[in-house]
């Protein structure tokens, strides 16, 4: 055998060595993973993608969403037959102490679900809505809860908390209403769930603090809404580098959407900062 042939040999690796090493077993405790090291397979760590950051987004929205229904469904059971107005200051003066729990824990998942439905919302249409909902959702919850239980007439300097909560609300119910927005501008889901969530926005927020059957009336909205979103973004985001997206290259129009499917899967343009929102 000449000299080139016998230096076409590959080197052995890093992987073949470790294969092909004898194991010492220090502890008895040490045999398994001893033997895991050496017969797993050789996986490096890989940096963040953003192709694994979409893919983790899109594993939390599957399950965050989910928590619109469960929250439509607290919030239901505990307004439910509250007939007076002022929201939850009249819940300790009336010695349901039980009620006011229930209305802080829905209204805690009900930040989730808003941060879920304006995640789904990251790459499609009507993103900057979503984000901006979130944003005045999380500022007006905070201000709500901060001034909710005090009776209306308490003063905060100069002015009454009353006039805090109703600008929490209001605010929140704003955030409610952007994202219902994002939801009908983005076409990835039905336009009735869109509507509804607009529709229930004001009776979650500041007209249910004001007439208070209309917080039952916008959970039961809320909840038939987070159903159908819940239900669509399981079947809609696909799963990033699965079978279903292999193949070859799709001929992309001249709006930049692929054929044959939606517009919010196709790239999005950032060279004009947030084109297509």
């Amino acid at each position: 055998m000449s000299q080139t042939a016998r230096n076409t040999r590959p080197p052995r690796t890093a992987y073949a060595v470790m294969r092909t090493a004898s194991l010492r077993v220090v502890a008895r405790s040490d045999a398994g993973v001893a033997v895991l090291a050496a017969a797993g397979p050789d996986r490096a760590r890989t940096p963040a993608t953003n192709g694994s950051w979409a893919e983790s987004l899109r594993q939390f929205t599957r399950a965050a969403v989910w928590v619109l229904p469960v929250y439509g469904l607290l919030y239901g059971a505990s307004t439910l037959g509250d007939l007076h107005a002022g929201g939850p200051s009249s819940y300790l003066a009336h010695g349901q102490p039980v009620r006011l729990i229930g209305w802080v824990a829905a209204l805690c998942l009900g930040l989730i679900a808003l941060v879920a439905v304006a995640a789904i919302h990251a790459g499609a249409r009507g993103r900057r809505s979503a984000a901006l909902g979130l944003v005045v959702g999380l500022v007006g919850a905070a201000l709500m809860l901060s001034f909710v239980v005090l009776p209306g007439r308490t003063r905060v300097g100069v002015i009454p908390s009353g006039a805090f909560t109703l600008a929490g609300a209001s605010l929140y119910s704003v955030g409610w209403l952007l994202v219902g927005w994002a939801v009908v501008r983005s076409r990835l889901f039905s336009l009735v769930d869109g509507v509804m969530l607009i529709v229930a926005a004001p009776m979650l927020g500041v007209a249910g603090l004001l007439i208070g059957p209309l917080q039952t009336v916008g959970a039961m909205l809320a909840v038939a809404a987070g159903i159908g979103l819940a239900w669509t973004a399981g079947r809609l985001i696909p799963t990033v580098g699965g079978p279903e997206l292999a193949g070859p290259p799709v001929r992309q129009g001249s709006d930049g959407a692929a054929a044959g499917r939606p517009a919010a899967y196709a790239p999005v343009a950032t060279h004009d900062g947030d084109a297509g929102a």
